[in-house]
């Protein structure tokens, strides 16, 4: 078990500079039914106020708990919720929504539309003309969309045709030069990011207006869970190059946001405690302390829609 003595000091901290005391945290990237009730408890614990939540495994809970919540009969951060996660067909999809064709990209958009769900959550298995019937049926309903992206979907190419934001530094942005042909390996990827080319992206993406989740903090938590050597090596490596590819969006003017990925039960990634990880990776990656919190709070906030405490 790690120490989270520097965890209760980061929030010691923001209580006395009036962020967590008077608006609290918002987690951008949630997956709290996955969790179960318990989760709910947590995050308030941490002063956590509200959260994104994107595709939950059982989509009448997480609406009723969103409506318990909002309403004052259940105790909770606030929630907006995508729903359900839309992806293609996967060997698990116990916890999606399985699109094969544009016709199942509708009607799923439509369905969730119906449901009031506040957003749309894309993932890898979806096929590209999928994908962007997706992306098109959501802006028909004027829900944004939230996207781990497509294998073989460049991040500028998603946020060009109306991906309100990237989630993950590494599954998503760090992959979109390979996705777009221009490397074949993580290695060729971090140099292409380096390179005029790379400059040239990062800008597109800010005047995109799309929004960026690195999730840093789950990917370092799970650095050293794949049981063979060699893979845990190359996470390891990988992590510096995601901090610094976090760093240049944000100072390119990308808006980041702090999402902790929290989902199933875990003693070492506890919800709420992991908001306060994934700030301190992004105070890593070059963010002010005044920014840090601002992508735990106020670029949420933002990107929801939501205005006041």
């Amino acid at each position: 078990m790690r120490n989270f003595s520097w965890c209760r000091a980061l929030l010691a901290s923001f209580l006395l500079t009036g962020c967590a005391s008077s608006q609290g945290f918002w987690d951008a990237h949630t997956h709290v039914s996955m969790y179960g009730a318990a989760v709910l408890d947590s995050l308030v614990r941490y002063h956590v106020v509200g959260i994104r939540d994107l595709g939950a495994n059982k989509l009448d809970e997480i609406l009723q708990w969103r409506d318990e919540i909002g309403s004052g009969r259940r105790k909770g951060p606030r929630i907006y919720t995508a729903g359900v996660i839309l992806d293609g067909p996967k060997e698990d999809s116990s916890s999606r929504w399985i699109l094969r064709t544009e016709a199942d990209a509708n009607h799923a958009v439509d369905s969730l539309a119906k449901r009031n769900v506040d957003f749309i959550k894309t993932h890898n298995g979806l096929a590209p003309n999928v994908y962007f019937a997706v992306l098109r049926a959501a802006r028909a309903h004027h829900l944004k969309v939230a996207s781990h992206l497509p294998r073989g979907i460049p991040a500028w190419i998603a946020a060009d045709s109306g991906a309100s934001s990237i989630e993950h530094a590494a599954e998503s942005m760090m992959a979109s030069p390979i996705y777009a042909g221009y490397a074949t390996t993580f290695e060729e990827a971090a140099v292409w990011w380096k390179s005029a080319a790379g400059d040239s992206a990062v800008t597109r993406l800010r005047k995109s207006g799309v929004y960026f989740t690195p999730t840093l903090g789950f990917y370092a938590a799970n650095v050293n869970l794949p049981r063979d050597s060699s893979a845990r090596a190359q996470r390891r490596a990988a992590l510096p190059m995601l901090v610094e590819l976090t760093h240049m969006m944000f100072a390119a003017g990308v808006p980041i946001m702090a999402g902790s990925d929290i989902g199933s039960v875990r003693p070492d990634y506890r919800p709420g405690q992991s908001v306060l990880e994934e700030i301190a990776w992004l105070r890593k990656a070059g963010l002010s302390e005044r920014d840090a919190r601002d992508a735990a709070s106020t670029n949420v906030k933002r990107w929801l829609g939501v205005r006041g405490p």
